[in-house]
């Protein structure tokens, strides 16, 4: 499920976000800059290379180098929500690439919004294990949703994104929806849209109310936008700070605030790549409480997803030690350039 929302006028650059899933697991890792990229398809699928001109924070369940989420050291954020009716390009030339390292590759490579409807042009979504659709917003407070539907890829900025707010609605049904005063959606709509649309009517009536005049209550409103969109499964919240490029978050086992400062952080070629569990029991800066990452820790959170027995059983999937070891490891087969 989950709900996005973005908020970029009056002083806020703010990018929030509820991930909604019975599966509360959750790690934030580091990537760093000028690490040369090999998507992982399977073949004849020609995979996706590129080398990361930035470095970055992920937000993930699944494992390093696939996030559900994340901000780069240029400040641009890519989040992602559900998205059923996503049909991807079926065209072969396109280099192909999964659609959760599809968000790795454009925090990797990009800078702004333009840059990365640009890079997204250029590669396929192939072997989804779910199908999701976008929103990337940057630091000059340049926004757009990206969809894929009908094997076309439709993005949504400017005039065309009256409103930055995302659930599991397409973006064009979602807006007529809203704007129905009748709400003849209930009635349209079977219980998983319904949701989609309720949650979605509750965070545009949050962010349309006054903006604190204080500085320091804008993630707070956020949060609390994000809190009127909490389900019973909402296993964090996060609230991406595009200016002082921080992440502030809190979970369902610590809902006390936490917040990591980019700025602070080392993405250099030389350093150790790090990663937190995202449930932390103290609040406060987090900077000081990350680990030197190793493929060890991520077979923990690869094995953790997807031996999931909830997750098992709704996605009818099977997958093997071997497959979990190569999905842990993988990331240590990518080579380091010079800088």
């Amino acid at each position: 499920m989950s709900t996005a929302i973005y908020v970029g006028k009056k002083g806020i650059n703010l990018l929030g976000k509820n991930q909604d899933n019975p599966y509360d697991g959750a790690y934030i890792f580091t990537n760093k800059r000028n690490v040369t990229k090999r998507a992982m398809v399977m073949p004849p699928d020609h995979p996706a290379e590129w080398s990361s001109r930035y470095g970055s924070l992920i937000i993930t369940q699944v494992g390093k180098e696939m996030p559900n989420g994340g901000m780069n050291e240029a400040g641009l954020v890519v989040e992602q929500t559900t998205l059923w009716q996503s049909a991807y390009s079926e065209n072969s030339v396109l280099p192909a690439i999964g659609e959760l390292p599809w968000m790795q590759l454009l925090l990797d490579t990009c800078s702004s919004v333009q840059e990365a409807i640009e890079t997204a042009s250029r590669v396929r979504i192939v072997q989804p294990m779910s199908r999701l659709h976008y929103i990337v917003c940057d630091r000059l407070k340049d926004c757009a949703i990206i969809e894929f539907l009908n094997g076309e890829m439709n993005v949504y900025r400017g005039n065309t994104l009256p409103i930055s707010i995302m659930a599991n609605t397409p973006y064009v049904e979602a807006v007529r929806d809203l704007e129905d005063m009748e709400e003849k959606w209930h009635i349209r709509y079977d219980d998983y849209s319904r949701n989609s649309m309720e949650r979605l009517k509750r965070v545009a009536t949050s962010i349309a109310l006054p903006i604190p005049s204080n500085e320091g209550e804008h993630i707070g409103y956020l949060f609390e936008a994000l809190q009127s969109a909490r389900r019973e499964d909402t296993a964090y919240s996060l609230v991406y700070d595009l200016e002082k490029l921080e992440l502030h978050f809190l979970s369902n086992q610590y809902p006390e605030r936490k917040v990591i400062r980019l700025k602070e952080l080392d993405f250099s070629l030389h350093s150790s790549a790090k990663v937190i569990d995202l449930h932390q029991l103290d609040h406060g800066i987090c900077n000081d409480r990350f680990e030197e990452y190793n493929s060890s820790m991520n077979r923990i959170v690869v094995e953790s997803f997807f031996q999931d027995p909830v997750l098992t059983e709704a996605f009818g999937w099977t997958i093997t030690e071997e497959m979990i070891n190569f999905l842990a490891s993988f990331p240590d087969l990518y080579q380091s350039g010079d800088e």
